[in-house]
């Protein structure tokens, strides 16, 4: 029976090395073999990622801590865009496309080096208005993917994005693909901000090699002096424990008072505020593991082999 030939340049290379078909047998299956058995250890021994804390970090160790603030919902109020932008030290500030003032800020921002991500609005498990240009569960691949590109063009000088509301959406395995593919052709970063625990969203970007980290503290989700107090203390408890963390609040007056207070003493504590970027480049490591979906595929993949090959005969 003759088999077509589909075996690539490097296999072919390696076989050449040996005279005898038999040989070639013996050599090429135990390739194989080895390559799909290291491909199983990768899957079945790898430590499971936590949803809660983060990955050990090797430059957890170091002696000052680095913790990065992004502000969200930048681009509906101008005035208390303004104030939390001018506010000192390295904030991220998070912009809302299709807002009225979302250019405006994002060029201020830009202009007091400061930086900007794309807060891309997707849908959410409870019912909410969801802004000019969201994100949906129903939305076709194309469509979804037009206006990933609209929403980046609408908001200048985002060096990554992440998600606003997004509880549903980021659950959704078809619909974070679809995001995450046209995002990886964008050499940007994304920040889940887990607005439900059982985000797949920055399992999906790992997977499409897009750098990316989690959230660990909402500042303001009770924007009295007490709760935000009490919510950054535990931000700077997580840095100390991990080596970084990352918090989000928005441009609440009680989160601006706060923070206009708060971030001059930093060092006095033992934390640094850094952009959210250099957290992401400094402990953000690349996902290696693959998926059983992966593996399968993987190994379906293998070339054909020669009919030459299965020819005993000296």
């Amino acid at each position: 029976m003759n088999h077509p030939v589909a075996w690539d340049l490097m296999a072919t290379h390696l076989i050449h090395r040996f005279s005898k078909p038999a040989q070639q047998l013996v050599y090429c299956s135990g390739v194989c073999f080895l390559m799909v058995c290291a491909l199983i250890t990768n899957i079945l021994f790898a430590p499971p990622a936590s949803a809660e804390t983060h990955p050990k970090s090797p430059l957890a160790s170091t002696k000052i801590a680095q913790i990065a603030i992004i502000i969200d919902d930048i681009g509906y109020n101008r005035p208390a865009g303004e104030h939390i932008i001018n506010l000192p030290g390295a904030l991220t500030y998070a912009v809302i496309p299709f807002t009225p003032f979302a250019k405006k800020l994002a060029t201020l921002a830009h202009t007091n080096n400061k930086e900007i991500l794309l807060h891309l609005p997707m849908e959410a498990t409870v019912r909410k208005q969801l802004d000019t240009g969201g994100l949906t569960v129903n939305q076709s691949k194309y469509e979804l993917k037009d206006l990933v590109n609209s929403s980046l063009s609408a908001v200048p000088y985002v060096s990554g994005f992440n998600n606003h509301m997004g509880s549903l959406l980021t659950t959704d395995r078809k619909a974070m693909e679809w995001i995450m593919e046209e995002a990886s052709s964008q050499q940007l970063f994304f920040i889940d901000s887990v607005t439900n625990a059982a985000s797949i969203a920055g399992k999906v970007a790992s997977e499409h090699g897009i750098p990316n980290l989690r959230r660990d503290v909402f500042l303001d989700n009770n924007p009295s002096e007490e709760k935000i107090h009490r919510a950054f203390l535990q931000l700077l408890s997580k840095a100390k424990n991990n080596g970084y963390a990352i918090g989000i609040a928005h441009p609440h007056p009680g989160t601006i008072k706060y923070l206009s207070s708060h971030l001059k003493n930093l060092h006095e504590k033992g934390v640094e505020l850094v952009s959210v970027s250099k957290l992401v480049q400094a402990h953000w490591v690349s996902n290696s593991t693959l998926s059983n979906d992966n593996l399968l595929h993987l190994v379906s993949s293998l070339p054909t082999p020669l009919h030459t090959r299965f020819r005993f005969e000296q």
